[in-house]
């Protein structure tokens, strides 16, 4: 060591300084393990104690303060049409996926179909909820129509796959919609479904001044109706008016021009009902429409119409006839204005339609109101005996055409029906869905509501004892990624419940054991 060089003082205290910090690194590391290992074995002894001395489900409650809940998207679909090439303004083929959600929820299906050469085809599909600022200020009725459009391959004729996800191991089977229909409409008419509807009378005059004004197509979903209302709907169904269908916009854009959305006891008549002529609704549209080239829907007022059916009810059809239109002789003045619409569309322009006004239109086109003094549809409802801020109208024209039309009916459509004893037509559950609409609109006004406002949250008390029949279909369910897809499966018609109430649905097939 004597030979070894004197090394300056400054170089060994810079090596006595990382030695230094060396062994305080070390001593930290020990520190923090030393502690780690303290606090691990903290926690096992107290998990152990607490394991020990506490109740398993009190564990099991105090873990349930951080579970979340996600239900995911429960789509229930109610039906699939192919998009009309008339529509489209891009190569390539489109289907339409109709169903109802849950708006506070974010939507997604995928379209899964195969191409000509045997490949796959999966595309996500652009989603559109129905009427978008409708009741969106609050989730009172959070679930509402949506439409999805999603390009399916050239090839696709018949049925093709939807899912939540790209996946299309977990997807629901979907059949687009072919009208049967290929005669081409100059105006279809849309009507409200029917619930627990026993009122014959009153259907037969909708349906009748429809036709004579020039609707040459009718469509009427039902839900439950009385079984004379339904045999009545049977026959009328050979001669073009068909029953149970709720996609009525997509189901007729293929063979109608014009489409109008009405209820039954709602018919668009002339300002002055005196100059009715057959075939005149069509006249009264086309001008209308012509004279507002950017409309793609029309929004028309209606008229509080009084309406005094026969005092007893007619037995048979053979001794039905629409004299009790001449002691309609008032309606509201269009001086009044009135919340309550009814709308008329070109079917290629619009996408969604309510009974009170539109949602979606295509290609720029736009609602347009229509005001009373140029036309209006005349409510001829059962209550309106008497109507408030009257007018004074003529309906013996209307009832003159009606009567003659109605004895070639009978001879040409009715006759299995022509002296057979009906049911008596009746108007009491019209009475009761009034009493249920006016207790909901006095809970608006408190700003503290309890339901939707929707003929389904009514519950008619009334007996009846008479025969009816329902709609009912089964469902079935596919669960895709953490959503559910629910599909429509066999539909038909067959004898209601008690009251005449349509029977609850029920799941037939599924592939999860989670139900929607």
């Amino acid at each position: 060591y004597r030979n070894l060089p004197a090394l300056p003082y400054s170089m060994i205290n810079r090596a006595r300084i990382r030695l230094l910090h060396f062994n305080m690194g070390k001593m930290n590391m020990c520190d923090v393990m030393f502690k780690l290992a303290l606090i691990l074995a903290a926690s096992i002894t107290g998990a152990a104690l607490w394991h020990r001395t506490i109740n398993m489900w009190t564990m099991k409650n105090l873990g349930d303060a951080f579970l979340t809940k996600d239900v995911g998207s429960r789509m229930i679909v109610l039906g699939t049409f192919f998009r009309e090439k008339s529509e489209q303004n891009v190569m390539g083929k489109y289907a339409i996926v109709h169903f109802l959600g849950d708006s506070r929820e974010v939507h997604d299906i995928f379209c899964h179909s195969t191409r000509a050469n045997g490949q796959p085809m999966t595309t996500r599909a652009y989603i559109q909820r129905i009427h978008q600022g409708k009741r969106a200020a609050n989730d009172i009725c959070a679930w509402a129509g949506h439409i999805a459009e999603c390009e399916v391959s050239e090839s696709t004729n018949g049925s093709f796959r939807i899912s939540v996800t790209r996946d299309a191991s977990d997807a629901l089977v979907v059949i687009p919609e072919v009208p049967k229909e290929k005669k081409q409409h100059d105006l279809a008419v849309c009507v409200a479904p029917m619930y627990i509807y026993t009122d014959w009378e009153i259907m037969l005059t909708g349906i009748e001044t429809w036709l004579a004004m020039g609707a040459t197509k009718i469509i009427v979903p039902i839900q439950s109706a009385s079984e004379t209302t339904y045999k009545i709907l049977q026959e009328y169904e050979k001669q073009g008016i068909e029953e149970s269908h709720v996609n009525c916009l997509f189901y007729a854009k293929s063979f109608a021009d014009m489409i109008v959305f009405t209820d039954i006891d709602d018919m668009l008549l002339p300002v002055h009902p005196e100059q009715v002529k057959a075939g005149g609704n069509v006249e009264i549209l086309r001008s209308i429409f012509a004279d507002h080239p950017q409309a793609g829907s029309l929004l028309f007022e209606h008229r509080d119409t009084q309406m005094r059916l026969p005092q007893v009810s007619p037995s048979s059809l053979s001794s039905f006839n629409f004299d009790f239109l001449h002691e309609s002789k008032s309606k509201q003045n269009c001086q009044v204005w009135r919340m309550k619409t009814r709308v008329a569309v070109k079917a290629g322009r619009v996408d969604s339609v309510n009974m009170h006004e539109t949602g979606i239109h295509r290609f720029g086109y736009v609602q347009t109101r229509v005001p009373c003094r140029i036309g209006h549809f005349y409510h001829l409802r059962h209550s309106h005996s008497s109507v408030a801020d009257s007018t004074p109208i003529q309906l013996g024209n209307l009832a003159t055409i009606l009567n003659n039309n109605w004895q070639k009916r009978l001879e040409s459509t009715f006759s299995s029906l022509l002296n057979e004893t009906l049911i008596r037509s009746e108007t009491d559950s019209f009475r009761d869905f009034d009493r249920c609409m006016g207790a909901i609109n006095e809970e608006h006004w408190t700003l503290h509501v309890s339901r939707c406002l929707t003929p389904h949250v009514c519950y008619s008390r009334l007996r009846r004892d008479m025969a009816c029949v329902a709609s009912t279909t089964d469902y079935q369910f596919v669960r895709s990624g953490s959503g559910y897809l629910i599909g429509q499966d066999k539909q038909r018609f067959i004898p209601a419940q008690t009251n005449c109430e349509a029977h609850v649905p029920v799941f037939t097939d599924g592939n999860h054991y989670f139900a929607p």
